[in-house]
């Protein structure tokens, strides 16, 4: 089903195994595995056409979300939580937003808890930053599950470029989520920001080099050091049949071996591989978004 959802040429797709990995439980050690107390709503401003914004206050945070209704529905639909990307991003996030509700699915997402690899960040700023933005998503889950809100059938999330990364950890900590996709992404985030051809990415490591006076061997041992919501020690907790990964060929931004990598962790999932760059992977949003429609489609409950 979602092969067939793929219409770009040169599209290969591979399902996942037969049998699929089950979960395996997060070591006690792990971080912020204890569920998320429902926050409470400080705000919600009804935009019209079944669009709304909200603000949560919660675990110490203040969450600015958009919620997003399929036009003419009476109940809530499937609902997509859409992970934000690395920076801005606002049209690609309204993109993507629009063509999931095109599909049939409700949408929600959070605006960025802040800035990553900018000056003065070093790893344990990073780390931070990255709790921070899995948390927010977490808040708004608590959110939608809770009993001041009609629930939606199935909560899905679905993840871009560093946003695939956060989803692979948020995945882990909220088991029930109905199923997940992990779109241009990838794992050892140690080894891939010192072979990113991401811009910021680069001149972060320019900054501190001439900051710091530190080389590559520093950056990657500060990385694997503070780095604690690492992907890859996170995907083994993710059942395998729950999720679908998209590559890009041709993608330097996250090389193809950090694709594998989390792939791999993740069990072989069913796997999207697209012909195309990180960026110009936009091209294929419609035959991408397709396949992530339908492979959550097949996860629905049989009685929706």
């Amino acid at each position: 089903m979602v092969a067939l959802a793929c219409g770009l040429g040169g599209c290969a797709f591979s399902a996942a195994p037969n049998h699929a990995r089950p979960a395996i439980e997060l070591a006690p050690e792990t971080l912020d595995t204890a569920p998320v107390a429902t926050p409470e709503l400080e705000s919600l401003t009804d935009l019209g056409e079944g669009r709304s914004s909200g603000v949560l206050v919660g675990s110490g945070e203040t969450v600015h979300f958009q919620l997003r209704r399929v036009p003419g529905s009476r109940a809530p639909q499937p609902l997509v939580l859409i992970v934000p990307i690395l920076a801005g991003g606002e049209d690609l996030m309204n993109q993507v937003a629009q063509r999931m509700l095109d599909r049939g699915f409700d949408v929600a997402f959070c605006a960025r808890a802040g800035s990553a690899l900018k000056a003065p960040q070093r790893a344990p700023e990073l780390d931070a930053l990255f709790r921070r933005t899995v948390l927010h998503q977490r808040l708004l889950l608590a959110w939608l599950r809770g009993p001041d809100h009609v629930p939606p059938p199935a909560l899905f999330a679905l993840g871009l470029s560093i946003g695939g990364m956060v989803t692979t950890v948020l995945a882990a900590l909220e088991p029930d989520l109905t199923g997940v996709a992990i779109c241009l992404s990838g794992g050892d985030l140690a080894g891939l920001v010192l072979h990113s051809s991401e811009t910021r990415v680069q001149s972060w490591v320019d900054w501190r080099r001439r900051e710091d006076g530190v080389g590559a061997d520093h950056l990657q041992w500060e990385l694997h050091q503070f780095l604690h919501h690492e992907p890859l020690a996170f995907a083994a907790s993710v059942p395998t049949a729950k999720v679908l990964f998209v590559g890009a060929e041709f993608d330097t931004v996250v090389p193809r071996r950090n694709q594998d990598l989390l792939w791999e962790g993740l069990g072989r999932p069913a796997r999207l591989q697209v012909p195309l760059g990180h960026y110009t992977a936009a091209l294929a949003i419609d035959p991408i978004l397709s396949a992530v429609a339908a492979h959550f489609r097949s996860l629905l409950p049989a009685a929706h």
